[in-house]
C-alpha cells in the first residue's frame, strides 16, 4: 500500500496555543489523526520574515512542523500604482504567459522568492498530498506555481473566507476563484460551507464535507469521568466561545429573563472573553440576572473541562452577523460539550445542524428568538430524562464520529481517492 505524505500550508497556524480553536485546531487534530493512522504528515507553518521569535520557537516546537518565511508583494503607495499593480495580478492569475513575464517584474519579486523555496521544498519532502490549510489569498502565487508545476492540492473550507462577497475587489475575487478551481478537491467543514461554493461553480463531486475533528486532549479529558446528570438541581448552562455579536450570548441572556419568570432556578456560566464582554454585563444587569450569570473569562484546561462535566446544557445561540459577515460554519464547541454527554441548545444557523443533530442531541431553534430559546430549555428542565438521553447520544456521536482518526480516516480516504 502507498505511503502517504501530507504536506499541509498554513497561514493561520499557532499550534493551538496562541490562539486556541478555529482553523489551527482543526489543522493540529488532523495532523495527529494522520499520524496516529501512519501516515507521514509535514506543516508549513507560514510565517513573516520578521517574526523572529516564533520562527525560532517553530524550528525547536514539533520535528513535523517547519517554519515557512512568506513573503509578500508590496504596492505603490500611490493609487495609480496600486491599481496598476492589481491589473497585473488578475493578468498573473489568468494568463500563465503573463505570468511568466511577471514573475521577472520587481513588482512580484517577494512572491517569486516565496515560489523558489516551496520548490526546493517539494523536491526534498516529495509529499504525495498537499493541502492549504484554508482559502487564503496571500498564498494565490503559490498556489499558481502549483497548478504550473501540475502538482494537485486541495483546500480545507471553513467558512466565511469561502464565501463570494459582492465587496471582494475584483483582483480579490480572481485570486479566490483560481486558487478554488485550481484545487483538485475541497474539504468543505459543513454541508453549509459546501453550499457557499455554489457561487463559485465548483463542481459539486471535487467538494467533500469533511466535519472538523474534536482535539486528542478533549477525547482523553471526556473519558475521565461520566457526565453527571442531575434532575433535581438548578439547570446550569455553559457556554464556551470567543464573545462577540455572531455567538449570540445575548440571545442567550435575554432567553434566561424568560425561563427564571417561570419559575425554574437556573445558573449560567459564560467561558470566554472578547470585545462583547462589557454589552453582555451591561445587558445582565438590565435584566437583573447578576445572581444568575457568571463571566468566567478565557478558559482553558482543567477549568474549562471541568466546567463542561458540571453542566446540563450547552447554550449558544449563533447568528449571521452580516457587518463581517460571519456565520458558525460548524460550531466545534457543541462537539466539544456533546464528548461530555452535555445537551446542546443552538440555533439553526449556518452549519451547526452539522454539529447538532435536532431532537436527538440537542434542540435547535430558529435564530434571533429569546422564546424558542427559552422553550427548549424550559423542556430539557422539565424533562430530566430526555436531557440525560440526548448527551448519551451526543457522546456517543462525538467520540465515534468526531474523534481525531476518524476524520483523519474519511480525510485520508478522499485524498487517496483523487490521486488514482
Amino acid at each position: 500500500m502507498e505511503t502517504n505524505h501530507f504536506l499541509f500550508i498554513a497561514s493561520d497556524w499557532r499550534g493551538g496555543m496562541i490562539w486556541p480553536g478555529g482553523i489551527a485546531a482543526y489543522i493540529s487534530s488532523l495532523a495527529r489523526g494522520l499520524m496516529s493512522l501512519g501516515d507521514t504528515v509535514k506543516l508549513l507553518a507560514v510565517v513573516r520574515p520578521d517574526e523572529k521569535e516564533w520562527i525560532g520557537f517553530l524550528e525547536t516546537y514539533k520535528p513535523w512542523v517547519i517554519p515557512f518565511r512568506l513573503t509578500h508583494d508590496d504596492k505603490p503607495a500611490n493609487w495609480v500604482g496600486r491599481k496598476c499593480v492589481s491589473l497585473l495580478e488578475i493578468l498573473r492569475c489568468l494568463s500563465p504567459n503573463c505570468r511568466h513575464v511577471l514573475e521577472r517584474a520587481s513588482f512580484f519579486e517577494a512572491s517569486t522568492a516565496s515560489i523558489a523555496r516551496l520548490e526546493r521544498l517539494l523536491s526534498k519532502e516529495q509529499p504525495t498530498t498537499i493541502v492549504f490549510g484554508h482559502l487564503d489569498v496571500k498564498l494565490y502565487a503559490l498556489a499558481l506555481s502549483l497548478i504550473e508545476w501540475r502538482r494537485p492540492y486541495g483546500i480545507i473550507g471553513h467558512g466565511c473566507e469561502i464565501g463570494r462577497l459582492p465587496n471582494h475587489k475584483k483582483n480579490d475575487r480572481v485570486k479566490r476563484e483560481v486558487m478554488l478551481k485550481g484545487a483538485n478537491w475541497i474539504a468543505a467543514n459543513s454541508s453549509h460551507t459546501k453550499s457557499l461554493l455554489d457561487a463559485w461553480s465548483i463542481a459539486s463531486d471535487k467538494v467533500k464535507v469533511i466535519h472538523p475533528p474534536i482535539s486528542e486532549e478533549t477525547m482523553r479529558e471526556s473519558a475521565v469521568l461520566e457526565p453527571v446528570f442531575r434532575s433535581d438541581d438548578d439547570l446550569r448552562l455553559v457556554t464556551i466561545c470567543r464573545l462577540v455579536k455572531g455567538k449570540g450570548i445575548d440571545l442567550v441572556l435575554r432567553a434566561l429573563k424568560i425561563v427564571a419568570a417561570r419559575g425554574i432556578p437556573c445558573q449560567y456560566v459564560i467561558g470566554g472573553d472578547g470585545p462583547e464582554r462589557m454589552p453582555l454585563e451591561a445587558l445582565v444587569d438590565e435584566l437583573g440576572l447578576r445572581d444568575k450569570v457568571h463571566f468566567k473569562g478565557s478558559v482553558y484546561g482543567e477549568e474549562k473541562w471541568r466546567l463542561l462535566r458540571n453542566a446540563d446544557v450547552f447554550v449558544m445561540s449563533s447568528r449571521l452577523d452580516p457587518v463581517i459577515p460571519w456565520q458558525e460554519s460548524f460550531g466545534i464547541a457543541f462537539a466539544e460539550a456533546a464528548a461530555f454527554g452535555v445537551p446542546a441548545v443552538g440555533s439553526r444557523s449556518g452549519g451547526i445542524p452539522d454539529a447538532v443533530v435536532d431532537g436527538e442531541t440537542g434542540i435547535l431553534v430558529p435564530e434571533e428568538s429569546p422564546v424558542d430559546l427559552a422553550d427548549a430549555l424550559t423542556l430539557l428542565y422539565r424533562k430530566p430524562e430526555k436531557r440525560k438521553e440526548m448527551g448519551r447520544a451526543g457522546r456517543e456521536r462525538a467520540r465515534r464520529q468526531f474523534s481525531p482518526k476518524t476524520i483523519a480516516a474519511r480525510f485520508e480516504e478522499i485524498s487517496q481517492a483523487v490521486r488514482q
